[in-house]
């Protein structure tokens, strides 16, 4: 470590060139200031409107396995435990077996309708969970879960890094939405933990689907579409 933090030393900045650091094509031409380019990620309303869209969705998700699991519990007592294992392992299944698919279907769809589809399958969750404490239906319905964790676990990353290309500020904005995102599912569960005990268990569920209709309807309506347009596409082979 104390080498290393001697050889960063002696890096001058002015030996730096940002534009070429930072990855931008024409790096010959004169590139704005690296606290410009913090600065400018304020003014990107895609990468606002993605967190903003992340906030809302774990806002909404946090809570449904927790309060659904509490439900399991006061009617199935120490049987639960077995379904409640069901419902946090089926959706790894499904994340684990779909990512690479998500991820090919990213580079030929572009971003935005999956990204649709993961926000709008939370929504469909917490509608299903609203209707039914049948423990065979909830684990089929927990297939949703996997499918939104495997859309948004690639997309995440890939979203970010379409929508700071050339900024060299790639992390500093996936910290940005990662820091919104959790403050999103730590008020989760307080929040619809207070609805669910004042009005019920379907009240609770259908609120948290009224959030992720919301967070569909603001990434339809401002979320734009951040392929690159030069991006090459290669066709899905089946498996």
């Amino acid at each position: 470590m104390l080498p290393l933090l001697v050889a960063t030393a002696r890096v001058r900045p002015a030996e730096i060139h940002f534009g070429r650091a930072c990855g931008q094509p024409d790096y010959h031409a004169p590139t704005p200031s690296p606290r410009a380019e913090r600065l400018s990620l304020c003014k990107n309303s895609g990468l606002l409107t993605f967190a903003g869209c992340l906030f809302l969705f774990q806002f909404a998700n946090a809570s449904v396995l927790p309060l659904a699991g509490e439900q399991l519990a006061y009617r199935y007592g120490t049987g639960a435990s077995f379904i409640i294992s069901a419902l946090i392992i089926v959706p790894q299944i499904v994340v684990a077996l779909s990512a690479p698919w998500v991820g090919r279907l990213a580079q030929n769809w572009g971003r935005r309708p999956l990204l649709l589809i993961g926000f709008s399958a939370l929504a469909v969750r917490a509608l299903s969970f609203a209707v039914t404490i049948d423990p065979p239906l909830l684990i089929c319905i927990q297939l949703l879960d996997g499918v939104s964790g495997s859309t948004l676990g690639v997309l995440t990353a890939l979203i970010v890094a379409d929508l700071t290309q050339g900024t060299g500020r790639f992390n500093l904005a996936q910290g940005f939405v990662g820091t919104l995102a959790g403050s999103g599912a730590s008020l989760s569960t307080t929040f619809f933990g207070l609805v669910f005990g004042n009005f019920g268990r379907a009240i609770g569920f259908f609120s948290i689907a009224g959030v992720a209709l919301s967070t569909v309807f603001l990434a339809w309506m401002l979320m734009p579409e951040t392929k690159p347009s030069n991006e090459k596409i290669e066709p899905l082979r089946s498996t």
